[in-house]
């Protein structure tokens, strides 16, 4: 009785599973159909409405299918018709795009994304079933369909993105980057598309969503392939360092920091300056030093190398030390009014000093005199410098009017000294 009951199973199932294939036939032929529908030049309400009907009558009768375990052979058949069926969706959207007109983004998206995954879900079953040759009439056209639409998931990225779908735009531009892992159907395409000469460029828009997403993770994980797209070097670093900045990473930050000024000093100021302001707030004058050096070792010339060298000696009190690289910022850059004004203030610091020695020292008429002398001698050195910001920055009064008026009064020169205590309101 018991052996009678399994013979039953057996056949209860296999006529279940030859039940699943036949659904999936049947929906091939109302694919067909659709197909027909879709291929007509123009489309008149009722075919309109007749497509749209067997569209969706056929994607409701295919998808039980495709997780169902009864479905044998047919299990590729109806993954390629899921496949061609979100195809005819997600058509006329693309076209809305590629003649500029509204589309649903979303929907769009929805169904490329849906297309390929059936795409590779179709292969997958080929391969499970050991179809080949003439036996898989899916893999090869499939896999072409499956190489064109990349960029399609790229346009996704950037519609979301315009529209402020920033985790969307994220999503899609990952997806085009981790294509070749994620379609096995590509085969040794994959490796071509792995070395595509756009991945730079993608890898940026998808580190410039994930900030507005405030995805970090995400952008930190594409940030080494985003800083090889040259075109947009500076703002990719900009990026990179302002994320390590807000995550509080400084470790991180002035390591990046460092190796976008090293690798082009002269043209990454603002960076090297935020660094230096980090070093010089935090009364750090080893790590400027060292970071002073490592520019001026990557190019002697450098303005913010020399720049950042004069700062140090300038504080650590060694005024004489300071100015020679003060002065090679300014070859560097003529109009470099912080490096003239360090250097009139290195003169001044001399001259002050020079003064300061004096007091209580015993000496001649003469010998005063001439110490005197010695002292106003150097703040007449100040003076061009302090000059030279006067003409760089003349609307800021307060930054050399000041200055001037100490240097004039040293010097004995009322006139100017009163020129310039009416500029600073005195």
């Amino acid at each position: 009785m018991k052996k009678i009951l399994f013979v039953l199973a057996l056949a209860a199932f296999a006529g279940t599973a030859t039940a699943q294939d036949k659904v999936v036939r049947k929906a091939r032929m109302l694919k067909d159909e659709v197909q027909n529908l879709v291929a007509l030049p123009e489309r008149n309400e009722k075919q309109e409405a007749e497509l749209n009907t067997k569209l969706a009558e056929c994607m409701e009768l295919i998808t039980p299918t495709l997780n169902n375990p009864e479905t044998k052979k047919e299990l590729a058949n109806a993954w390629d018709i899921k496949a061609q069926l979100h195809m005819y969706l997600f058509n006329p959207l693309l076209n809305n795009v590629i003649a500029k007109q509204p589309t649903d983004t979303a929907k769009l998206a929805e169904n490329i994304y849906a297309s390929l995954e059936a795409m590779e879900e179709c292969y997958k079953a080929t391969q499970a079933l050991g179809l080949k040759g003439e036996k898989d009439p899916y893999t090869i056209p499939n896999k072409l369909k499956v190489i064109q639409f990349r960029p399609y998931v790229a346009y996704c990225g950037q519609m979301f993105f315009q529209n402020q779908q920033h985790p969307k735009a994220v999503d899609a531009f990952k997806r085009w980057m981790n294509y070749p892992k994620t379609y096995s159907i590509l085969g040794a395409d994959a490796a071509t598309l792995a070395e595509d000469d756009q991945n730079p460029q993608i890898a940026y828009f998808t580190c410039l969503a994930a900030y507005f997403a405030k995805d970090y993770k995400t952008l930190l994980e594409y940030m080494p392939t985003a800083r090889q797209y040259t075109q947009e070097k500076d703002q990719v670093n900009q990026l990179y360092l302002t994320v390590l900045i807000e995550q509080g990473d400084t470790a991180a930050w002035l390591k990046a920091g460092k190796e976008v000024v090293l690798a082009e000093p002269s043209a990454n100021d603002a960076v090297a300056q935020n660094i230096l302001a980090y070093y010089f707030t935090h009364n750090d004058f080893n790590g400027a030093q060292a970071f002073a050096d490592e520019i001026l070792a990557a190019d002697s010339n450098s303005k913010l190398g020399n720049y950042a060298k004069g700062l140090v000696f300038m504080n650590d009190h060694k005024y004489a030390d300071a100015i020679p690289f003060f002065e090679k910022a300014t070859q560097a850059d003529e109009s470099f009014s912080d490096a003239y004004f360090n250097a009139g203030v290195c003169y001044s610091n001399i001259g002050y000093e020079k003064n300061e020695a004096l007091t209580g020292k015993k000496m001649t008429v003469a010998q005063q005199n001439a110490e005197i002398q010695k002292v106003k001698d150097e703040y007449a050195k100040a003076e061009p410098y302090f000059l030279k910001v006067k003409e760089l920055e003349p609307d800021n009064p307060h930054k050399w009017a000041t200055r001037l008026r100490t240097v004039y009064y040293i010097l004995g020169n009322k006139a100017k000294e009163k020129e310039m205590a009416t500029l600073v309101g005195d």
